[in-house]
């Protein structure tokens, strides 16, 4: 299997748990989710686009679909030609959203050769260092 699903470390949801806990005993749902909540950047934009484009690659080549970031990508488990097809849809995938993305395909590749495993979320902020708007 070329993912696994490993359930996050432990942690509080909000920075803030007494606003939280006072927003959801009055019934308040917006003051719950603004409880957990932070504003976006444009690197929480960029970060959702190749996020996006890695689930739907990942299904298109008939894997199971990556749920969460803290999948684990183990990379010698995947064949050399799902390999290309991964690092070109995922590539193509950004680049049509307006973003400037590296050939992916390669690097993969490399990942493969050398017998790697990557976290997803590792994977999103290493191409996120990589694509420009």
């Amino acid at each position: 299997m070329a993912t696994d699903e490993s359930d996050p470390a432990g942690g509080t949801p909000s920075d803030n748990p007494s606003q939280l806990q006072q927003a959801a005993d009055a019934g308040d749902a917006a003051g719950a989710l603004l409880a957990v909540s932070t504003s976006a950047t444009a690197d929480d934009a960029k970060k959702a686009v190749i996020f996006n484009c890695i689930v739907a690659n990942f299904v298109q080549q008939g894997f199971p679909s990556i749920s969460n970031q803290t999948s684990r990508i183990v990379w010698s488990t995947i064949g050399d030609t799902v390999i290309q097809f991964l690092g070109n849809g995922i590539t193509n995938c950004i680049s049509e959203k307006n973003y400037q993305c590296p050939a992916l395909a390669p690097v993969f590749a490399t990942l493969k050769e050398m017998n790697q495993v990557t976290v997803v979320s590792d994977l999103v902020t290493g191409i996120a260092t990589l694509v420009t708007p």
